[in-house]
């Protein structure tokens, strides 16, 4: 039987929801789950709101693609069947894929769904297809194509080469745009670098590829995590609280050290980080946990 933090418990899906809609709801829960995330980490970690991921995870609001990835990525899933769900859930959303949802079916307005279909229209005769005529220029071009291949038929070679330029030079232009896109966007360098990134706060700095370097689990139950971001060469600490007014503090020689006090406020977040540290030599970090921020007492732990 899972166990959810108190306030995470998933709602109830809306009744009236299609079954390709719930089912991709279903499959994104399930990898949350499988991850331990919670929704504040998975915001973290996908740069989407904690209100953004309540709402697709309970029905109110269709997800889109991008966030459907998102997930894959920060769970580090490998399963393409998620996207071929959220095609199957989308076509049915869109009313595009007409023959999933039964006639006169409608999604609730309030979940944010609309009516895949309409009411049901009466048979009737289908519309004449509208010939469909060339573009002045092309078949301008054309004509005089022909009159010259009547006349000349050694200009016929130079028409048909013509006539394949103009199809296959725009298709190579737009797949070579296309296909280097992503290439000049995973080239962008992240937004700070080791000492740049001393002091700062790894949610919001895009060092997007961290890993973890060591785990640990104080005595009193608060679960630790030294992270790394390869990326950006800094570390930090991030800790589930199970109480508050404890301390974590993150270090390495010859650099100052960076700590974060667990305010009554902060525990209910259920998630504690550092700012970050230059991380050069990754071996050498250590982390640093105090039960209580006025009292001596420490655990430490490196990776």
């Amino acid at each position: 039987m899972k166990k959810y933090a108190k306030g995470t418990r998933p709602r109830p899906l809306p009744p009236a929801l299609p079954e390709a809609c719930a089912s991709l709801i279903e499959g994104l829960r399930e990898l949350k789950d499988r991850s331990g995330l919670t929704l504040a980490e998975l915001a973290g970690l996908t740069a989407i709101s904690t209100s953004s991921w309540e709402r697709y995870l309970n029905g109110k609001q269709f997800p889109p693609r991008h966030a459907v990835e998102a997930l894959r990525l920060a769970v580090r899933s490998s399963d393409a069947g998620i996207l071929e769900r959220w095609a199957r859930a989308e076509a049915v959303w869109s009313g595009r894929d007409l023959d999933v949802t039964a006639p006169g079916e409608v999604f609730p307005a309030s979940a944010g769904y609309v009516s895949s279909k309409a009411a049901p229209r009466a048979p009737g005769p289908l519309p004449k297809p509208v010939p469909r005529q060339m573009p002045g220029p092309v078949r301008a071009l054309l004509l005089t194509a022909s009159e010259k291949i009547g006349a000349h038929p050694a200009v016929t070679v130079i028409g048909v080469l013509l006539v394949s330029a103009m199809m296959i030079v725009p298709a190579a232009l737009y797949h070579t745009s296309h296909n280097a896109a992503p290439a000049s966007t995973a080239s962008l360098p992240p937004i700070c670098r080791l000492t740049s990134c001393a002091g700062r706060d790894p949610r919001t700095t895009a060092c997007e590829d961290p890993k973890t370097l060591a785990s640990y689990t104080a005595t009193d139950g608060t679960r630790l995590e030294l992270r790394l971001s390869p990326r950006c060469q800094a570390g930090w600490i991030r800790a589930r609280p199970t109480h508050a007014d404890f301390r974590i503090e993150i270090g390495s020689p010859g650099q100052r050290s960076r700590s974060n006090t667990a305010t009554r406020r902060s525990a209910i977040e259920d998630l504690v980080t550092t700012p970050m540290i230059a991380a050069p030599r990754p071996s050498r970090l250590r982390a640093c946990y105090y039960a209580s921020a006025d009292r001596p007492g420490r655990e430490c732990f490196t990776p």
